[in-house]
């Protein structure tokens, strides 16, 4: 038999709906419930108990009503001298669910030596789920008793151990209070540290405390014993520190490692999972992801922005020595470690390790597609994967990868190489990557085996569909432009000859014409042209200014229209010598309201043709270019025919590319996630965050404490830091 013993204070309707709770999930013919009335001022309190107990005579209800307010502790306490059995003190403003008891008893002899035995919940500080340390709303999508279920069975069983129990719901077997006693009524009569001083001492006599992760218990917000509250934390507080200066530091260490993220994670992932289907990003670079200025990176931030109120986005990527897995679900965001990343200048094209890890990744989540975003970090395997699972696969090249793995097309980092007859790859290939042989067929001839098994292979421009598909003949690749959200300036027409102002903008090198720009400054003559550069210079001369040069430095990308429009930018020049797949940089300056020059080359010179919102040069001679500019400066007709283009053009947003994603990621797959996939996700999450290791370190100290706790709060002055606010939660209830 267990009895659950419910301090009473006011708090009708809670009240009400708590015992309710218990009778319906509760069996209490073969266990207890101890309803203690604490001199509630509501006269109407011991009535509505009475009735309960009457309603259900059959069942072992017992009401005992204090002459005298006793408060919290001696309430407590009172029931616990009551009973003979292992108890589970239980706060009035809760709500309880299925197997609750049962579970938390085989938590409570799961191992030696147990104390205590503190259920999960919406609110209890350190066993707080999912946000842990910290009060957290229940899901919309779900009832109370569905998340319980939902949390079941998910449930590891892990049963952590934990640094001190939480009284709001907190399980105490009853050897444990035979040699230990009962909670200090003496000096924290009124509550808020109680447990903390009642778990420490069960440490001292070397019992431990943990935490029933197949539980979950909904605490409302403190509805009783909350006089003086913020007084009571401070003046307990310091009488904590000062009884158990080793065991308080324990705590606010535990708090800052945090060693049950994983069961969070857990909790998190079984909620947005729900009625939503989830798919996996696989991309080279994920770090700094909100300041990181890469296509690649930026165009998919903008689809998870857009997306995520309809789908769970996962994004794996390597970062320095480990693969993290980052989720972002509607409202909330979670990150792990999930597995050892392998550099090497030249990654084979298959790893056991790296399948592994991704079969686990998939089977635990539930993804129904992988969009495979850069594979710089990855490995072939992805797309075997996907097919053995039935998972949709779609890959888009946002570069040239897939031709070359220098990617750029560069031959030497001077001349784009995809016409030239006369090329030595092997010179190039040690010359960019210390590669000793020429692969460059071998990798083109795996990448388009590799490309043939994806159900969807996608490109951001037809220049770029079409230099693919000329050596990758059997791809079709599909076409979807990429979109983007910008504050348009209008396009202002030339009415007379003024000064005509010439920018080159983002990151100044040779193959983004940083060349180009140093010819200009020293060979134009006429005064009526400046050049501008907004962003990085990589030379001496750009850094400094010139009679016709100012260098501006660099910018933020929402600060381009303003600088633009400020500076009167009449053009901006783009001449990049490789064929760029889309170029972020020419929608913005079209944005801006400013025309573009630019080489027939890839995407850029493709969209110019197509839209006329600037002019293409037909070759790389640098004072042709500059000639160009000259005449472009000087025929105001054809200037103001480019600028009427660039306001009737209309710029694709994000919303709009989105709309074309979001069909492709509705899948009829039906994915079922079983208990041994949750298990291995949430393994790897825990071997990979380097969980077990703190788990040992936690219990090393625990074993010193056991061992040398008197003689160390006896011998040592030990002066701990002000306690960070959420531990100070935990350590007050």
């Amino acid at each position: 038999m267990v009895d659950i013993i419910v301090p009473i204070y006011n708090a009708y309707k809670a009240v009400e709906e708590c015992i309710n709770s218990i009778i319906k999930h509760t069996d209490l013919t073969k266990n207890r419930l101890i309803l203690i009335n604490d001199k509630s001022t509501d006269a109407n309190i011991l009535g509505l108990l009475n009735s309960f107990k009457n309603q259900y005579a059959s069942l072992n209800i017992i009401v005992l009503d204090n002459e005298i307010n006793l408060g919290f502790v001696g309430t407590v306490n009172k029931g616990m001298e009551y009973s003979d059995s292992d108890v589970i003190l239980l706060n009035s403003d809760t709500e309880v669910s299925d197997f609750w008891l049962e579970e938390m008893e085989k938590c409570a002899y799961s191992q030696d030596d147990v104390a205590t035995v503190t259920a999960l919940s919406n609110n209890a500080t350190l066993a707080s789920v999912p946000n842990g340390l910290q009060p957290n709303k229940l899901p919309d999508s779900m009832s109370f008793d569905e998340y319980a279920n939902m949390v079941y069975s998910r449930s590891l069983r892990r049963y952590p151990q934990i640094p001190t129990a939480h009284g709001f719901c907190m399980y105490i077997r009853r050897n444990v209070l035979n040699v230990v006693g009962l909670f200090d009524q003496e000096t924290f009569g009124k509550g808020y540290g109680e447990e903390n001083d009642f778990s420490y001492r069960c440490m001292d006599f070397g019992y431990k405390h943990l935490l029933c992760d197949s539980v979950i218990v909904y605490h409302k917000e403190s509805q009783s014993f909350n006089e003086k509250k913020e007084q009571l934390i401070n003046v307990n507080m310091k009488i904590l520190r000062k009884r158990y200066p080793l065991y308080v530091k324990n705590t606010e260490n535990w708090c800052s490692k945090f060693p049950i993220k994983d069961i969070c994670d857990n909790v998190r992932i079984g909620i947005e999972n729900r009625d939503r289907s989830n798919i996996l990003f696989l991309i080279h670079d994920w770090s700094n992801v909100n300041s990181n200025v890469g296509g690649t990176t930026i165009h998919c931030l903008d689809l998870i922005s857009r997306l995520r109120n309809d789908f769970n986005i996962h994004v794996l990527a390597p970062e320095n020595d480990v693969y993290k897995l980052h989720s972002y679900f509607k409202d909330s965001e979670i990150c792990n470690d999930v597995g050892l990343f392998k550099k090497n200048v030249m990654p084979s094209f298959y790893d056991a390790d790296y399948r592994k890890m991704l079969e686990t990744i998939i089977d635990g989540l539930g993804i129904t597609t992988v969009h495979v975003h850069h594979m710089i970090g990855h490995y072939f395997d992805v797309v075997d994967v996907c097919r053995e699972k039935n998972v949709q696969s779609i890959i888009t090249l946002h570069d040239f990868y897939s031709l070359c793995p220098t990617i750029n097309l560069l031959y030497m980092n001077k001349e784009y190489c995809m016409e030239m007859k006369d090329k030595d790859c092997v010179k190039c290939l040690k010359d960019k990557m210390d590669v000793q042989n020429n692969i460059v067929k071998n990798w083109q001839v795996h990448w388009g085996q590799f490309l043939q098994k994806f159900d969807q292979v996608i490109v951001p421009s037809n220049s770029t569909k079409e230099i693919i598909e000329n050596v990758h003949t059997h791809i079709n690749c599909k076409v979807i432009e990429h979109g983007i959200d910008l504050e348009r300036n209008t396009a202002l027409e030339r009415n007379e000859k003024d000064v005509f102002n010439v920018a080159f903008v983002g990151v100044m090198l040779p193959h983004k014409g940083s060349k180009v720009l140093e010819y200009f400054v020293k060979h134009c003559k006429n005064r009526n042209i400046k050049f501008h550069l907004f962003g990085i210079a990589h030379s001496d001369l750009l850094k400094k200014n010139h009679s016709n040069y100012e260098y501006h430095g660099v910018y933020k990308r929402n600060e381009l229209p303003r600088l633009l429009k400020e500076n009167k930018i009449h053009l901006v020049c783009n001449l990049s010598i490789w064929p760029e797949t889309y170029s972020y940089t020419l929608t913005e300056t079209i944005a801006c309201g400013v025309p573009v020059l630019s080489y027939n080359i890839g995407a850029v010179g493709e969209r110019i043709l197509k839209n006329g919102f600037g002019w293409i040069l037909e070759n790389k001679d640098m004072n042709y270019a500059l000639k160009k500019i000259s005449e472009i400066s000087k025929n105001l007709d054809e200037y103001n025919t480019r600028i009427r283009n660039i306001n009737s053009y209309s710029i694709k947003s994000t919303s709009e590319m989105c709309l074309e994603y979001k069909d492709m990621y509705k899948s009829s797959n039906e994915i079922n996630v079983s208990h041994e996939s949750i298990e291995n996700l949430c393994r790897l999450f825990v071997d990979n965050n380097q969980l077990g290791n703190l788990m040992k370190e936690q219990i090393t100290d625990e074993l010193k404490l056991k061992l040398n706790s008197r003689r160390w709060r006896m011998v040592q002055n030990i002066r701990t830091p002000r306690i960070v606010r959420l531990a100070r939660k935990v350590l007050t209830r």
